[in-house]
């Protein structure tokens, strides 16, 4: 297998993902639909970007590969599981999942805050764990971007930690 089917396959699977997320939410913003008439429509229109992510991720996951990989001047031999490059394959495939775990609490995130005013005076304020959620939502974008746009950095600074130097370092 290449480089570019592994991560073909991480984002298939972030696709899966991302339709699983829309609909577990989807189902609860159905009954709060139910009580406001807008709402609803709020409810659909954030569900569309991340069904249209999933389907663009099911349709062109080579072209994705590519993207995230960096251009090679000739082709790659077989992956050795030890190597450098599959150390940041499997973190570009941490980083895929973290940001579709993200994206789903995120939209979650974005929903209840843009619930309507009159239905917020009912319920408290944010408590400290909504707040955290919050946070841990960020966090856990911020993460997944980081993983899947230096995965190389990270990787070879894991090197370093283990002591064993990585390919190319001085």
């Amino acid at each position: 297998m290449s480089r570019e089917d592994f991560v073909a396959i991480a984002s298939r699977l972030f696709a899966v993902f991302l339709v699983l997320g829309v609909v577990r939410h989807l189902s609860a913003l159905i009954m709060m639909a139910r009580t406001h008439d807008m709402f609803g429509y709020w409810a659909a229109l954030l569900a569309l970007p991340p069904l249209l992510a999933a389907v663009l991720l099911w349709r062109y996951p080579l072209a994705v590969a590519r993207k995230l990989l960096p251009a090679m001047k000739e082709p790659a031999a077989p992956l050795d599981p030890r190597s450098q490059t599959a150390l940041a394959l499997a973190l570009t495939a941490i980083g895929i999942w973290l940001l579709a775990q993200g994206l789903v609490a995120a939209s979650y995130w974005v929903t209840f805050l843009l619930h309507p005013a009159e239905a917020l005076q009912a319920h408290p304020p944010l408590g400290p764990s909504q707040r955290a959620d919050i946070v841990a939502t960020v966090v856990e974008l911020a993460l997944g971007a980081w993983l899947v746009a230096g995965s190389r950095g990270l990787a070879r600074a894991l090197r370093r930690l283990r002591g064993r130097p990585a390919a190319g370092d001085p």
